[in-house]
């Protein structure tokens, strides 16, 4: 075999012990271990609220506690997120359920100190529309419940109100515009007859530039309305008259911020934005890691057709049967536990319920204890539900049943104050207790003789019933009243008969048909 000379061997030897050493020295050189940390989610974070100098703010600069942009997240929370949407909506519906219904009464102003007689007379009065003025004339209040029923379903009152609760609570204020028709004038005298109202438009809240008041007494007379969204764009001023405004927990707390109102939605708005977050990113993640776990995946070989392979095989999901021995595979389950994010949810949705004031039972259904949910639903219309419908009470008797009240009679708004009767806005009321417990509170009264069962079928809503069960009474109390009738001219008619035979008699004793016996004579003795 030839033998071939050590430097002749392998032309390139050194070169290749040069690659090699220098490989070795990378190796075993020490190298700083680099770890970089991801960055986390930066959620939406709105401004705070106590950013905006109110220490110039005078009669003529009236200030409101939100900026417009702040307005507009509360407004997005309502639309983007169902919790807030849920509270406000049945906070709306429990204020204003059914159709906004009134009465006419008397002026409590004017009944003070009248016995209680004398009230029951003039609601009498009332109901049979015999009530007069002061000079006697009559107040038609027949003609008075047509036209307010006649007006209220025109403009659709109840769900304009509807609108102007939920925009309240959200923003902190609102206002319904009223359109009326033009005032009509009689050609015989040239008295004007103002014109009823025709419509009432729903003002956005954002578009409020500004509030027009009253300088001595502070009392609201009117506001600024943009019809366009630029922020310089001209405005209108829309008088107090004109309008039904509402302003939420207007209490003035900031310096001049009066007929700011106070959002409901403010508060809780982090909490609101904070679970749109979990459930845009945070669950959707949790539930991709739910099947696929975190690892490091060493193929084994280099070869970049094999890697493909691997990695195809792996995103199916399927098992894999291969043949590297130095497959080898590092896995981690970096998953969270879904539920725990419920519970995030859950209680961020108990804060959200406590801070715009509703009961926890509305928005959790599952309550064990029934007797306490009861309990709490029944402190909830006593406290806050009588609030807000007083508060909205005051809002339609001010601005909207006193100036229909001063057209009819014909008098200054002014002085509606002193007029005989006033228009009050009533709720229907609510009950919480089953229809069980109904009926047996209404027995006890039956058997106390408070209740009839016209009564009872009101209470557990069963019109029809009550209807029917009227109707026999109005029959039974008819038959009744025609036979007492008949049994009094029957016993007239005997009483006559009876003085008639009398006087007969009485006349026959004069004619002599009556003869005295004669007293017979007694021999004496």
């Amino acid at each position: 075999m030839q033998q071939y000379p050590s430097d002749y061997a392998y032309p390139y030897t050194s070169e290749v012990e040069q690659v090699n050493e220098q490989i070795k020295k990378n190796n075993n050189k020490k190298v700083d271990s680099t770890f970089i940390a991801v960055s986390k989610r930066q959620p939406l974070r709105t401004e705070v609220t106590g950013n905006k100098s109110l220490a110039a703010s005078s009669m003529d600069n009236l200030v409101s506690v939100l900026k417009p942009d702040q307005l507009k997240q509360c407004g997005l929370a309502y639309i983007n997120n169902g919790i807030v949407r849920t509270i406000v909506d049945r906070t709306v519906y429990f204020i204003n359920p059914e159709r906004t219904d009134f009465v006419i009464e008397p002026n409590e102003e004017l009944t003070i100190g009248i016995d209680e007689e004398e009230v029951k007379k003039i609601e009498e009065q009332i109901k049979n529309d015999t009530l007069t003025g002061e000079n006697g004339e009559n107040l038609n209040l027949k003609e008075l419940r047509r036209k307010i029923t006649r007006i209220n379903k025109r403009v659709r009152l109840h769900s304009q109100l509807d609108k102007l609760l939920a925009s309240t609570l959200i923003f902190g204020r609102s206002a319904l515009e009223i359109i009326k028709f033009p005032d009509a004038v009689n050609e015989e005298d040239g008295s004007k007859t103002s014109g009823e109202p025709r419509a009432l438009r729903h003002l956005s809240s954002t578009r409020i530039t500004d509030i027009i008041v009253d300088d001595k007494t502070g009392q609201f007379q009117g506001l600024d309305y943009s019809e366009q969204k630029e922020t310089n764009a001209a405005t209108r001023t829309i008088k107090a008259d004109k309008l039904i405004p509402a302003f939420n927990d207007d209490y003035n707390v900031l310096d001049n911020s009066n007929f700011s109102g106070l959002s409901a939605v403010w508060p809780i708005l982090e909490a609101a934005n904070t679970i749109d977050v979990i459930l845009a990113e945070d669950m959707p993640e949790v539930a991709r890691q739910g099947w696929s776990k975190f690892g490091f995946l060493y193929a084994g070989t280099s070869k970049k057709s094999t890697i493909n392979k691997l990695k195809e095989e792996l995103e199916a999901g399927t098992f894999i049967v291969h043949n590297e021995q130095a497959l080898t595979a590092d896995v981690h389950d970096l998953s969270l536990d879904p539920m725990k994010l419920i519970d995030v949810i859950n209680g961020l949705s108990k804060h959200m319920a406590i801070g715009m004031n509703l009961p926890l039972f509305m928005l959790f259904e599952d309550t064990a204890n029934f007797a306490t949910a009861n309990q709490v639903m029944q402190v909830y219309k006593t406290g806050v539900l009588t609030r807000y419908r007083t508060w909205l009470q005051g809002i339609l008797e001010d601005y909207w049943y006193d100036p229909i009240l001063a057209d009819h009679l014909g008098i200054e708004l002014k002085d509606v104050i002193s007029a005989p009767i006033r228009i009050k806005a009533v709720f229907q009321d609510i009950n919480f207790e089953t229809r069980k417990e109904i009926i047996e509170a209404d027995e006890k009264l039956q058997n106390m003789m408070v209740f009839t069962n016209v009564d009872t079928a009101k209470d557990i809503d069963r019109k029809d019933v009550a209807n029917r069960l009227q109707l026999e009474q109005n029959e039974i109390q008819k038959a009744v009243f025609m036979q007492r009738n008949q049994d009094i001219k029957e016993q007239i008619f005997k009483d006559g008969n009876a003085q008639q035979q009398s006087a007969e008699k009485d006349d026959e004793g004069d004619r002599g048909g009556f003869q005295p016996r004669k007293q017979s004579k007694v021999p004496s003795k």
